[in-house]
């Protein structure tokens, strides 16, 4: 085999095809993936709508170089997403990587337009995964994937809203904010003049399982920025175009970025497209100054992602699914939180919309974790999967180094029957958990 696999010494099953939220190996397993792959098959998979928009756009317009051709599919999306989401200007990118370098870089640019060219410097925090390469891990705080990659001294310094493991020993009724205080303490701290921006996740991805912030923290986060002439960068790569009930997720504060990271939503995995989306104040300072955007790759706006971010915006829109999404949360969370009460495993749920963390630990009242060696989101992934269930693995947030979670995100687009038989099955993993845990 010469595909070089995530780990070289494991083996992983054949995904011969798979139909809307339902995956078949080729040896004819059926497979309910309840967390859209990377959580970003979104829309589920073989998708006609989407396929032929897809086709449709390839052959007639396969690629257009960015600095030599608009593409009309391009113009269109960029008009939609900055119509639907209130903002200025839109540029298309492949990945999530390159959509947030996009972002930093944009943020650094829009200070040197407007005469502040020390502003280069941008804040994230200790809880985060932004992109896979070096320049994006280096404002990540997931260590385990940034680990052999950025230098300790570059390095996330900011508090996470991570209510079930605070920081500070408190709780939502008595922390008064003081992890989104603590920018501001930082702030007082360093000063601000050669700060560009203040990179967030609104709810944490990946590398903290939906970890949500308390009412009033985007807001203040959102404040102090304001007030310190610093802008606010919102990676919403996993929880844009309606995954966690709202098209953004910066809603649930009823508060806007500065500049917006979308992609797997975008996408929903039909495509490499992710995008950037800038405020009024930035595009005009880039048109009146420089006059020049000169961040891009090959396949920047390319047609064919373009296309298919149109489809997937055509089907969440016709078929009203952000509000479906909103409809099912409630039973989605109730299920969960039934399964945590009935187990010694589950410590915490959370979540929004179709995208739940289920934090793993060894002791519900102390909140003890397993110990790092046992890969326990690992194990029970992989023993949801023998029972027919895709689930996510998350590891490393408590702490910072250890600490495990299962993630549940289906296609938004799930039926209400694979729905109901995903949680059944969950509920299964959950029941059997410990024996699977002790056995292993």
């Amino acid at each position: 085999m010469y595909l070089i696999k995530p780990n070289l010494r494991h083996d992983l099953p054949l995904a011969y095809r798979a139909q809307g939220s339902v995956i078949y190996t080729s040896d004819d397993k059926r497979i309910l993936d309840a967390c859209s792959g990377a959580i970003a098959c979104s829309l589920g998979y073989g998708n006609e709508y989407i396929l032929g928009r897809m086709t449709e756009q390839a052959q007639k317009l396969s690629a257009a170089y960015r600095t030599q051709f608009l593409n009309l599919p391009a113009e269109q999306l960029s008009e939609r997403l900055c119509n639907k989401l209130g903002y200025a200007g839109a540029f298309f990118v492949n990945s999530g990587s390159e959509a947030i370098e996009a972002a930093c870089r944009t943020a650094i640019q829009y200070w040197d337009e407007v005469g502040l060219p020390k502003k280069k410097h941008i804040l994230s925090r200790k809880i985060s995964y932004h992109g896979s390469t070096k320049a994006t891990l280096s404002l990540s705080g997931h260590w385990p994937r940034r680990r052999g990659v950025s230098s300790p001294r570059e390095r996330p310094t900011l508090a996470v809203p991570y209510c079930y493991r605070c920081p500070y020993g408190k709780t939502p009724n008595t922390c008064q904010l003081a992890c989104a205080n603590a920018l501001e303490i930082e702030l007082g701290e360093i000063g601000d003049d050669d700060i560009a921006a203040v990179l967030i996740e609104p709810i944490t991805g990946a590398s903290g399982a939906a970890i949500t912030p308390p009412a009033g923290y985007l807001e203040r986060i959102r404040d102090i920025c304001t007030h310190h002439h610093i802008l606010l960068i919102a990676d919403e790569v996993l929880t844009a175009m309606g995954r966690t009930g709202t098209w953004l997720a910066m809603e649930h504060g009823n508060v806007k970025a500065d500049i917006s990271v979308i992609g797997k939503g975008l996408n929903a995995g039909y495509f490499p497209i992710s995008s950037i989306l800038v405020s009024e104040a930035i595009k005009e300072a880039i048109e009146l100054g420089s006059g020049i955007f000169s961040y891009g790759h090959t396949h920047s706006n390319h047609p064919v992602g373009a296309a298919v971010g149109n489809a997937v915006m055509d089907l969440l829109e016709s078929h009203a699914l952000v509000a479906l999404c909103v409809a099912r949360a409630s039973t989605v969370e109730s299920q969960l939180r039934q399964n945590m009460a009935a187990s010694c495993l589950i410590g915490d749920v959370r979540g929004k919309g179709l995208f739940w963390g289920l934090e793993i630990v060894s002791d519900k009242r102390s909140k003890k974790t397993f110990p790092k060696s046992s890969n326990a989101a690992e194990k029970l992934v992989r023993h949801a999967f023998e029972k027919g269930l895709n689930l996510y693995p998350a590891s490393g947030f408590a702490s910072y180094e250890h600490g495990d979670a299962l993630i549940f995100a289906p296609p938004l687009n799930t039926s209400s029957g694979e729905l109901e038989e995903m949680l059944a099955l969950l509920a299964e993993v959950i029941r059997s958990a410990p024996r699977c845990l002790q056995k292993e």
